[in-house]
């Protein structure tokens, strides 16, 4: 085999792989909508809260005194500003991410952090339980870090990380144009290559045209427009754009090596 066509082989295995591990998206199930009262919650945060806060929501069941009901506050508030935190790392080690990208995520992490925080503090000095009901209410309608914050930060990650990953293959498909054309000026009939290049531009080009835009439509989604309803279909659509890249993006790299074969 061509020591050239050896040299690309290699790196396209990982290439594609890099649009698959450590973006996957971790997607949480939706938050429900908040209850009337905090002895009420949807079942996916019902889970989620007998998981983390199972002591605090049993004591508050059992007797909504003032002092159980802040503590599940409390409660429910940490572990968000926990999540946050998570998220903040995830962002920091993103490699793809665009700067701009990188900015919007990290204002909104910071907003919703500084914003959970002062409703603590709220929480901690509320005297009565219509109070602390109104402020519970207030952590799953007014931040929404499961529903939406969360996903915010791996679809536009994942986004950012299939266009890298396509403008690599791009560099790549380069390469290989230059491999035929030697390979046909040297007197090898290149049919196949050619058919295996064009295959593989064409699938590249949709991976990149599915994530165009993506993150223009993610980023300025806000608490406001998941209790409307109108953010879950965006975050459904973009959820499926990005597993369809992904899709494209190992059909490009399988007719690479399909090219890299038909060169041996």
């Amino acid at each position: 085999m061509n020591r050239h066509v050896i040299r690309l082989a290699g790196p396209l295995t990982g290439l594609v792989l890099a649009t698959m591990i450590g973006v996957t998206p971790v997607l949480a199930a939706p938050e429900p909508t908040a209850a009337a009262s905090t002895s009420r919650a949807g079942q996916a945060e019902e889970l989620n809260s007998r998981i983390y806060c199972a002591r605090e929501w049993s004591a508050a069941r059992a007797s909504a005194t003032v002092r159980n009901l802040q503590a599940v506050g409390t409660c429910e508030i940490d572990r968000r500003l926990a999540t946050i935190g998570r998220l903040d790392n995830a962002v920091d080690d993103a490699r793809a991410l665009t700067d701009a990208h990188e900015a919007a995520l990290e204002v909104i992490l910071d907003n919703s952090a500084a914003g959970l925080r002062a409703l603590r503090e709220e929480i901690e000095a509320d005297t009565t339980v219509e109070e602390l009901r109104a402020d519970i209410k207030r952590i799953f309608e007014d931040f929404r870090i499961y529903a939406l914050v969360t996903r915010q930060v791996w679809l536009v990650t994942a986004a950012d990380t299939v266009n890298a990953a396509g403008a690599a293959l791009n560099e790549t498909a380069a390469d290989l144009a230059s491999l035929i054309a030697q390979a046909e000026a040297n007197g090898k009939d290149v049919t196949v290559a050619k058919a295996a290049l064009e295959a593989m531009q064409a699938a590249i080009d949709e991976a990149l045209a599915g994530v165009d835009g993506l993150a223009s439509e993610v980023l300025p989604l806000t608490p406001a427009d998941w209790n409307a309803g109108t953010a879950g279909p965006v975050l459904r659509e973009a959820r499926e754009a990005i597993a369809a890249a992904r899709a494209d993006l190992r059909r490009a790299t399988a007719e690479a090596r399909q090219v890299i074969a038909a060169l041996a």
